[in-house]
């Protein structure tokens, strides 16, 4: 009778530790699922630009790595359409200069480096390209030849070839003027516009021919 009551203690203890396991195994296999990750943060899209100051005429266009052509119109602010991304480069350069009404030169500062953020503060400076304003002379034999530019500005000449006003640049698009002041003693001069410059920095050249006044009249 004990060997019974100990076998049947026995097989309730087991049974209870077997009921026990199942409800771990039960508790295991049907817990939830642990939360998915957040969602990475947007990426915000970088742009390149700046400002443009000086413009006054058409023709500016700006170029981003070589590429992405954008055409400026007026002075103020300025943005490609193109998106960088964060760590790369950037290069902002100048394509074509305007041209029309005037020609003009334009030039960057601040316009490359690494992107960290969006980048505004390209700066694009315009200015209005200038001349020397000069000629060329024939005939001179005497002294006492004197040329005005604008009604001022006087240059005595002499001897024959190239001249040009010193230290005068007319921005480009400007009027001007060149006379004869006065003109040697037994010399008539005559003078005349040309369309040919002799180097890039003159503008407006002016042909000037002396030749001997048999009559003594000068102009």
């Amino acid at each position: 009778m004990v060997k019974f009551a100990q076998t049947v203690r026995a097989l309730s203890i087991a049974t209870a530790f077997f009921v026990l396991a199942g409800c771990d195994i039960i508790e295991k296999t049907f817990s939830p699922p642990p939360p998915p990750p957040p969602p990475p943060p947007p990426v915000v899209p970088l742009t390149v630009g700046g400002s443009v100051s000086g413009l006054s005429g058409s023709g500016l266009i700006l170029q981003l790595n070589g590429a992405n052509d954008l055409a400026v119109i007026a002075n103020g602010k300025f943005n490609f359409t193109q998106v960088v991304t964060k760590g790369s480069t950037y290069s902002v350069t100048v394509k074509a200069s305007p041209a029309a009404p005037i020609k003009q030169t334009c030039t960057v500062s601040q316009g490359s480096g690494n992107v960290t953020a969006s980048v505004n503060n390209v700066a694009v400076t315009c200015t209005t390209n200038s001349y020397t304003v000069g000629g060329t002379i024939s005939g001179l034999s005497g002294k006492g030849l004197v040329l005005q530019l604008n009604g001022a500005n006087d240059l005595a000449i002499a001897k024959n070839g190239n001249f040009i006003f010193p230290d005068i640049r007319l921005p480009d698009g400007s009027d001007y003027s060149v006379a004869i002041k006065t003109a040697p003693a037994k010399q008539n001069c005559t003078i005349k516009p040309i369309n040919a410059a002799f180097d890039r920095e003159t503008l407006n050249i002016a042909s000037v021919t002396c030749s001997k006044n048999k009559k003594g009249h000068h102009r």
